[in-house]
Order: structure tokens, then C-alpha cells, then sequence
């Protein structure tokens, strides 16, 4: 009795404060206290000054650490310190760009770095849209192809010179050890390279985008967030998207007829039809994802059909004609903010 029992009455229950007669109420986690959240900002901007540091070396993958390091920061802090890792990360990656291969480099160091942050944030703070996603990532890819541009003007060039000239070099360096075949294939492989050029900067944006969503998950998952978990289940491309396919399908379908610019018209039209379509191969995966999951698919069957998704992608174009198929149609049954492209109901099934 003088275990449970405490002046015949019974001892207090855990949570009972007995001198304000409340029940206290336990949420099953510890509320954060100044030393830990400081030690938290500490080591964030500790990650946003080496990630930054190793862009110039490892660009795009080196992502993963400044974007790990930003959502450290943000996760529970105010704008101050949001800014705090935005300056850090600029300044350590400019440093290093600038010792290591001088200050011509550092604007693509800057425009990573902007890239991340914008990702980085609006991915912790649970407001990060398809829309958004491809909006930061064509105006990431916008502002290198003008930076590129600009330096290639103070040296009297072109970026497409530039570009055919690095291709050329390395044809050159190969062709001697080729066959007949080889060689014929390396020539179109050649001039492919030429004529996309513009998409080569849509997927060095692409690159960056998807290892600072990648560094941002890593982050949320040690600090407990759950902050936009799924996002890539519920990627959705705007009918826009959609659109400028088409578009730049009819581009591409009728630069061969126009009185002048032919080559030129036929290249927009390529680049439009493969930077869309790189949207819509995501949108693609993301129903065979969603899929997948439904079905409670094996892990390693997961990464066998995404590999075959992805070689049906290269092969015959057929992940993204997924995707542009689940614009119209909605497998996935997502709520949509726009007017239904489908004939018929547009009510959720």
C-alpha cells in the first residue's frame, strides 16, 4: 500500500502537476532547447560553407551538401538565418571558384548556389509545386546559357563555336580507332550534340534541381520533418507543359518549309520537343512509381522497371508518352487547379 498510496491517497500520475492542478499535456517530443538549435545552425552552415566550396569540383553532385546544409538552417529558424546560409554558401563557393579557376566562374557558382537555396527553401517549408520546380530549373538553365553567352562575346565567339569546337576535339581524338560504323554513329552522336546544345543546359539545371531536392530529403529526415514528403509521387506538370510539346513539335515539323532560317527553326523546335519531353519522361516515372506502390512492388523490382522505363525513355520515347498520357487522362487521380483536358466528367473518381 505505500507503493501506490500516499496518505490513502493515490500518488500522482505522470503528467499531473499537483500545485497547479493541470494535466500536462505530453506531445512524444522533446521541445528544442537554445543549445540544440543552436548547434543545429552551426552545423548547417557548416555544410552550406564545404558543399559550396567543392561546386567548382564536383558541380551539381556537391549539391546534395549545401542543399543538406540549408534545410539544417531553415528547419524552425526565422528569415535571418535562412539569409545567414544563403551568404555563407555564396560566399565559400565564390572563393573557391575564384582561387581555383578564377572569377570568369564564379556567376555559374552564384547561380547554383541560388538554384539550391530557392529549392532548398520552399522544399522545407512544404510550398515546393511541379510548376515551381520548372520554373526555378529553365530559369537557372536561362541565366547559365546568358552568362555563357556573355563570356563567349568578350572572347569573340559564339557558344555554339564553342560548343562545335569541344565536340570536334574529341572526334578527332576517337576517330583514328573507329571502324566505318563507329565512326558514322560517332558523327551523328556529333552532330546531335551540335544541334541540343540548348538542352544540355536544361539538364545541368535539371542535374542540380534533383540533387538539392535530394539534399533537402536527406536534411528532413534527420531533423524528423516530413516537409513535402512524396513530392516526386505527386509531380504533376502543368498543361502548359503539354502545350509547348506540341508546339515544338509543329516547330520542328515545319522548319523545313519556311523561306529562311530552316536549320535554325528546326533546331528550336528539336529543343522545345526534348526539354518538354525530359519533363514529361519524370511524369512518366512518377505514375510508374505511384503504380508500383499500389501493387506493394519489391524493392529491387522497383529499380528494375525504373531502369527499364528509363532504357524504353532513350530507346522509344515511351515513359514520357506515359506522362503526356496521365496529363489527359489522370491515373493517379491527383486534384488538379485547372480545367480538365479529358472529354467527358472531370469530377474525382
Amino acid at each position: 500500500m505505500g507503493e501506490g498510496m500516499n496518505s490513502k491517497r493515490p500518488v500522482a500520475p505522470e503528467g499531473f502537476d499537483e500545485n497547479s492542478r493541470q494535466i500536462a499535456v505530453w506531445t512524444g517530443e522533446p521541445s528544442p532547447s537554445g543549445r540544440s538549435t543552436r548547434v543545429r545552425l552551426i552545423l548547417g552552415l557548416v555544410w552550406c560553407s564545404i558543399g559550396s566550396a567543392f561546386i567548382p569540383l564536383a558541380p551539381v553532385i556537391s549539391n546534395v551538401l549545401v542543399a543538406f546544409g540549408m534545410s539544417i538552417v531553415m528547419g524552425g529558424r526565422g528569415r535571418r538565418e535562412q539569409v545567414l546560409a544563403l551568404l555563407v554558401s555564396l560566399v565559400s563557393g565564390a572563393a573557391s571558384t575564384a582561387v581555383l579557376f578564377g572569377a570568369m566562374s564564379v556567376p555559374s557558382t552564384v547561380l547554383s548556389v541560388l538554384c539550391t537555396f530557392a529549392l532548398a527553401r520552399e522544399y522545407t517549408l512544404d510550398r515546393l509545386s511541379t510548376t515551381g520546380l520548372l520554373l526555378v530549373i529553365a530559369a537557372t538553365s536561362l541565366a547559365m546559357i546568358g552568362v555563357d553567352v556573355v563570356s563567349a562575346s568578350s572572347q569573340g565567339t559564339s557558344v555554339t563555336e564553342l560548343i562545335t569546337g569541344v565536340v570536334n576535339e574529341a572526334v578527332e581524338m576517337s576517330v583514328d580507332s573507329l571502324d566505318l560504323d563507329e565512326t558514322a554513329s560517332l558523327l551523328e552522336s556529333r552532330d546531335a550534340m551540335v544541334a541540343y546544345w540548348p538542352t544540355l543546359y536544361f539538364l545541368v539545371g535539371a542535374g542540380t534541381a534533383l540533387f538539392s531536392l535530394l539534399g533537402a530529403r536527406l536534411a528532413g529526415r534527420i531533423v524528423g520533418s516530413r516537409a513535402s514528403e512524396g513530392f516526386l509521387l505527386r509531380y504533376d506538370v502543368p498543361l502548359w507543359v503539354a502545350e509547348l510539346f506540341a508546339l515544338g513539335v509543329a516547330i520542328e515539323l515545319l522548319g523545313p518549309l519556311v523561306p529562311a532560317w530552316q536549320r535554325e527553326t528546326a533546331m528550336v523546335g528539336a529543343n522545345v520537343v526534348m526539354i518538354t519531353r525530359i519533363a514529361l519522361m519524370q511524369q512518366g516515372l512518377s505514375v510508374l512509381t505511384w503504380r508500383m506502390r499500389e501493387r506493394h512492388v519489391a524493392g529491387p523490382l522497383r529499380v528494375l522497371a525504373t531502369l527499364s522505363a528509363l532504357w524504353l525513355e532513350l530507346s522509344f520515347a515511351l515513359t514520357s508518352i506515359v506522362g503526356l498520357a496521365d496529363v489527359v487522362f489522370n491515373f493517379r487521380h491527383l486534384r488538379r487547379n485547372r480545367p480538365s483536358v479529358k472529354i467527358g466528367p472531370t469530377g474525382e473518381r
